[in-house]
């Protein structure tokens, strides 16, 4: 019987709070894997491990050695400043051990073959990942922080924005980082949605307002795959998909600021698809300047 493998990065701890619990925790809502904030011990070794679920490690931490056995083979990997891991599902290993300088950091983010499937109308296992260590890739470094800073302060700019980014992370990576990209066959969105699909979406958009308008659900109006639909949708309204709906709950919750005064801006907020009055406070002064409440008073 094989010895019992852990499962990739239980050795790190996680970093936490002021309250002692996790910076970082994956959103009930937010479909894509999981996310995770780690600290990266100075010195430490660890046992047999699988990665499990595709999954990327961005790091920012100083340069240092570590050393991985898989099938009986030892070889020193590099540690690069900052650097990415790319591991695909199946990839094991037997034992590790590394020697890093203190105050490491890394965003372990596992993806969800499934969503990625139902997003991209491709299997990622048939795509597969290649195994890549401590590759310099700045654009998805910065990305993949970006993501965790979102999801970390409870997504302000909203899960659709969150899946945005998510989506763009894994576009990335099958374009530049698999074995055969699965993303060359598809039409690079040069031509845009139709005039009618463009009526299709306006009109969904705005009687949907109140309720569930991620990419996905809009892209299924339309039977596109999320990732190609906002290909298209970019090239046809010069923003993207997250960028418009934004808009338009910005633009509806003005109407009903000055049309009824005596609605509560709470009231509004769930109205237009915001989910709590301060959620609409904080992109509304983003986007408009002022906060509900001062604009309000200001067009009375």
């Amino acid at each position: 019987m094989g010895l019992r493998k852990d499962f990739l990065g239980i050795h790190c701890s996680e970093i936490l709070g002021e309250d002692g619990t996790p910076l970082l925790r994956s959103p009930s809502d937010w479909k894509w894997g999981s996310i995770e904030r780690k600290e990266i011990p100075i010195r430490a070794e660890c046992g047999p491990q699988v990665a499990g679920y595709p999954t990327i490690i961005a790091s920012r931490f100083s340069p240092g050695r570590r050393w991985y056995r898989s099938n009986g083979v030892t070889r020193e990997v590099p540690m690069n400043f900052p650097g990415v891991d790319l591991l695909p599902a199946n990839y094991e290993r037997d034992y590790g051990k590394w020697d890093c300088g203190p105050g490491g950091e890394t965003v372990v983010l596992k993806l969800s073959p499934s969503y990625i499937e139902r997003n991209f109308q491709k299997d990622i296992h048939q795509t597969g990942f290649e195994t890549k260590f401590s590759f310099k890739d700045d654009k998805l470094v910065d990305a993949l922080f970006s993501l965790a800073d979102e999801l970390q302060q409870d997504t302000p700019n909203g899960m659709m924005f969150a899946d945005g980014m998510t989506m763009s992370i894994v576009g990335w990576l099958l374009k530049h980082h698999a074995r055969k990209n699965p993303l060359e066959s598809l039409d690079n969105g040069s031509s845009g949605l139709t005039a009618k699909q463009q009526a299709s979406v306006r009109e969904f958009v705005a009687t949907s307002l109140a309720g569930d308008l991620s990419v996905e659900t809009i892209a299924a109006k339309l039977n596109i795959s999320p990732f190609h639909f906002s290909r298209l949708f970019r090239t046809s309204f010069g923003m993207a998909p997250h960028q418009y709906v934004l808009k338009m709950r910005i633009d509806r919750a003005a109407r009903l600021l000055r049309s009824d005064s005596r609605r509560s801006i709470s009231d509004i907020a769930m109205a237009v698809g915001f989910s709590s009055q301060s959620h609409l406070t904080n992109a509304f002064k983003r986007c408009v300047g002022e906060s509900p409440a001062r604009w309000r008073q200001l067009h009375d």
